[in-house]
């Protein structure tokens, strides 16, 4: 049974002339492509970036990069009429449960760093788990139902719940997104002389930028063009994966930072810190706008006093020194 069979509309490639046919094949193989590359980029990145092979972090951000593959495999199959049985349905189901519910997971997963309420992260979870059990289960049925031989009774709460169903994730990944700017603002105005400013600024603008993707594929989804939006759908879920990298970086830093005076986290469980060394603000930029007589026979001296640039090792060195280090990046 073909695409075209099943919801009887103007989504399938079949549906089409010779010339939008051979367009809409080139965009969605363009969109499943990245997608696919960002995904074994995200996997490789994995088990390279973390110190660690566990804990809720890692595996969220394993588990939703692995599945952009066999999700964009599912739609392929689909969209392409290459393989017309349940198999592909059921393929890019697991895998869409696998990558939006992991995303949100990996979004609250990294609100501990910057979060120790643990009203607010229970409340989160208990959010996660509940929009999954009432959007996933009913969407799975729809679709599965869609496909079947008696497809014209699910096609239209199909794509109607699809939307639906949309919409409540991408509502659910901006209420976690608003709760982690919220708590890091918080968190960098407590680091002194506002040095970290930058740093915040990066954090909203890559937490803007997640909201507007989720928007423009919102945006997709509702002008008809269901073959490009699925694609569309892996290749955004792909990039905001990467963006959380630069997050995390981020995260690394303003945590280590200010962990004297915050809820006891081993950094190390999440990140090798040596990855994040090139984020780490460096303090002495602002000592030579305050001071000019701070020059660098003053930087010089700095590492002989047992600093290094990892900045695990320099809050270990601190912890044994009088007087605090100023690591020369």
């Amino acid at each position: 049974m073909s695409r075209a069979e099943i919801l009887g509309s103007n989504f399938s490639l079949a549906d089409r002339s010779a010339g939008d046919q051979i367009a809409l094949r080139t965009v969605v193989a363009c969109l499943i492509s990245i997608a696919w590359y960002n995904a074994l980029e995200l996997i490789v990145l994995c088990f390279t970036t973390f110190k660690r092979y566990g804990g809720c972090y890692f595996w969220c951000l394993l588990i939703a990069s692995f599945s952009i593959i066999p999700f964009g495999i599912g739609y392929l199959l689909i969209i392409f009429d290459i393989y017309t049985n349940m198999f592909p349905v059921a393929m890019e189901l697991v895998a869409w449960v696998g990558m939006v519910t992991g995303q949100s997971l990996v979004l609250w997963s990294r609100l501990h760093l910057v979060c120790h309420s643990q009203t607010v992260l229970r409340a989160t979870l208990i959010m996660i788990i509940v929009d999954a059990i009432i959007l996933h289960i009913p969407g799975c049925v729809l679709e599965l139902g869609s496909h079947s031989n008696k497809s014209y009774l699910f096609s239209t709460g199909f794509d109607i719940f699809e939307r639906i169903q949309l919409v409540g994730f991408s509502i659910q990944e901006i209420i976690l997104s608003i709760i982690y700017s919220w708590e890091a603002v918080r968190l960098l105005n407590l680091r002194p002389r506002g040095h970290y400013r930058g740093t915040l600024v990066q954090l909203l603008i890559v937490n803007v930028a997640m909201i507007l993707m989720d928007a423009a594929v919102i945006g997709v989804q509702y002008s008809g063009l269901f073959d490009i939006h699925v694609a569309l759908k892996a290749m955004v879920y792909s990039i905001k994966l990467k963006l959380e990298y630069a997050i995390l970086g981020k995260l690394v830093v303003m945590t280590e930072m200010g962990s004297h005076n915050s809820a006891l986290t081993d950094l190390s469980d999440f990140v090798d810190l040596a990855f994040q060394t090139s984020d780490t603000p460096q303090p002495d930029s602002d000592r030579i706008r305050e001071n000019p007589g701070y020059g660098a026979h003053n930087r010089i001296r700095a590492p002989s006093k047992g600093s290094s640039a990892d900045p695990l090792r320099d809050s270990l060195s601190t912890a044994h020194s009088p007087s605090p280090s100023n690591p020369d990046c």
